[in-house]
């Protein structure tokens, strides 16, 4: 039977340029691999060459005992070349096949969005981490979010307990905030409701309708209750009829916006019985007089025990002796604090705490009645070291100067237990001993 050859190309390259060098035998006009098929026109033989060499002359067609041979020494060559990889392969360690999820009941690990922490004392006075916020949901096909709080051990970073507030979940995360009245009563804000917080046990106790019931101006209803702004122990209430009011839980009163500015300000609105207390603030940078450092100042003040409370304002400036617009030719005086704010603040006496100390960026983080803590740059570079120090209250001795690594940043909280001091910043806390020596960062998860 003649035989049909359809377009033939070359197992290297894939190429059909080819040149028939004899019977049954090609060579690639592209690489110059040569290549034959058997009689049966099925098989193509391969024999690879370099592209430059020069055209061979014809050999001497092979036999059948030739034949055999070539076959058999491919056939062992082929067998040798599949059982060495195996031999030679070292042991693949195979890992166990993963849990399913429905049948171990664990999903992935729920996020927090949006959080607010705080350090509390807990059982023998431990300093407990408390975390509130907005948390997705376990399953990952649920994207929803629920108000929830959590406590952990802040000395190891162990997680305690956590607590989901009341609520339907939502498609978006929550609002949540903590807020920590003046006697230390830790509120959450959170889907519209008020809760108190306690660490031992860990709870959370709803008190809006016996804090809001009884206020005959919310008979509307609330449309959304949150912290106040005002730096002091209030909640903000917005009615569903559209009015805002200040609402101070540890009195139970509530206040218009007039109302509260004007509970604020002065000695003739002070609640009955409100003590005087000492205050401790760093003075803030003048636009009048810029070359004036900032101070370390304590204060003697009447503390509003709950009620509306302004925090004076330390700050070198000209003072008139009235509001108004007036020019350096009017009469005038450089005060650190003008009149109104001594009033405003309801000041009764002041004095710089560590005269002649200088502070670059610095915050006050704790005050108790031995320790003051507060952290500030060596220097006025804003990249220079930090540094936290604590103070004796009552001398102003420096107790420790210790500095602080840079990952640290810059702590927002702080808190005293019976083996120091801990601080802190969102989930991130650092031990500090007594006499100063910072332990390792901890990450409460």
């Amino acid at each position: 039977m003649a035989k049909q050859l359809k377009a033939i190309q070359c197992p290297k390259c894939g190429s059909t340029q080819k040149v028939e060098i004899r019977p049954d035998t090609y060579r690639c006009d592209n690489c110059g691999t040569e290549y034959f098929l058997d009689t049966d026109d099925i098989t193509i033989h391969v024999r690879q060459v370099p592209a430059a060499a020069p055209p061979r002359p014809a050999p001497v067609p092979p036999t059948r005992v030739h034949w055999a041979i070539i076959l058999l020494g491919l056939a062992l060559a082929g067998g040798l070349l599949l059982y060495l990889p195996q031999r030679e392969r070292p042991a693949v360690r195979r890992a166990a096949p993963a849990a399913d999820p429905i049948m171990t009941g664990s999903f992935n690990q729920p996020e927090w969005r949006s959080t607010e922490t705080a350090l509390l004392p807990g059982t023998a006075g431990q300093p407990v981490l408390l975390r509130a916020g907005a948390k997705t949901s376990s399953d990952p096909e649920q994207a929803a979010y629920t108000a929830s709080v959590a406590f952990y051990d802040a000395l190891t970073g162990a997680w305690q307990h956590e607590l989901d507030l009341p609520g339907s979940p939502r498609t978006q995360p929550p609002t949540v905030e903590l807020e920590r009245l003046s006697n230390g009563t830790v509120l959450v804000c959170a889907n519209n409701a008020v809760y108190r917080v306690q660490v031992a046990p860990p709870g959370a106790e709803d008190l809006t309708t016996s804090l809001l019931a009884s206020q005959r101006a919310l008979a509307s209803g609330v449309a959304t209750l949150d912290r106040g702004t005002a730096g002091d122990d209030a909640l903000h209430v917005f009615t569903n009829d559209g009015h805002n009011f200040s609402f101070y839980p540890l009195t139970r009163r509530l206040y218009t916006e007039d109302e509260a500015w004007d509970a604020a300000h002065g000695f003739q609105n002070l609640r009955p019985g409100s003590p005087v207390r000492t205050g401790f603030a760093f003075s803030e940078a003048s636009m009048r007089y810029p070359e004036e450092p900032i101070q370390l100042l304590t204060y003697q003040y009447r503390f509003n025990d709950g009620g509306p409370q302004m925090k004076p304002t330390f700050s070198w400036d000209d003072d008139y002796g009235g509001s108004g617009v007036f020019t350096s030719a009017d009469p005038h005086q450089k005060r650190l604090i003008p009149r109104s704010e001594l009033l405003k603040g309801r000041v009764l006496s002041f004095r710089d705490f560590t005269p002649g100390r200088q502070y670059f960026y610095p915050a006050l983080l704790y005050q108790d009645a031995d320790y003051l803590l507060l952290t500030f740059h060596t220097t006025a570079a804003p990249n220079s070291p930090r540094i936290v120090q604590a103070l004796d209250a009552r001398t102003a001795a420096i107790r420790f100067s210790t500095p602080l690594p840079a990952e640290a940043g810059q702590p927002k909280l702080a808190l005293r237990y019976p083996g120091g001091f801990v601080i802190g910043r969102d989930q991130t806390t650092y031990t500090l001993s007594l006499g100063g020596k910072l332990g390792p960062a901890i990450t409460c998860q």
